[in-house]
């Protein structure tokens, strides 16, 4: 049950996050937010999370940036599924 949930919760964020330029705006720009806001303390301790941003233009995440990503979001979705799984109980 657990692992049913953490995947459909990561693969949940995933496909917002690959359809989030066709999404309204406010609802991409909390996508957005769900992208960026984790990256922003990675990218203050140095490390290279962001691309070469174009002229005035936002910075891709870099692969390392996509991968902490992930990691990141594993980590909130699996308290969470934890959290519900022992609530049920």
């Amino acid at each position: 049950m657990r692992t049913v949930l953490f995947t459909l919760l990561l693969l949940g964020h995933a496909l917002l996050i690959a359809f989030a330029p066709y999404l309204p705006d406010t609802l991409a720009a909390a996508i957005a937010g769900s992208v960026y806001l984790p990256l922003w303390p990675l990218s203050a301790l140095g490390l290279p999370v962001y691309t070469q941003a174009e002229a005035w233009g936002w910075s891709n995440p870099s692969r390392l940036g996509w991968g902490l990503l992930v990691v990141v979001w594993s980590a909130v979705w699996t308290v969470v599924v934890a959290g519900l799984t022992r609530h049920r109980r």
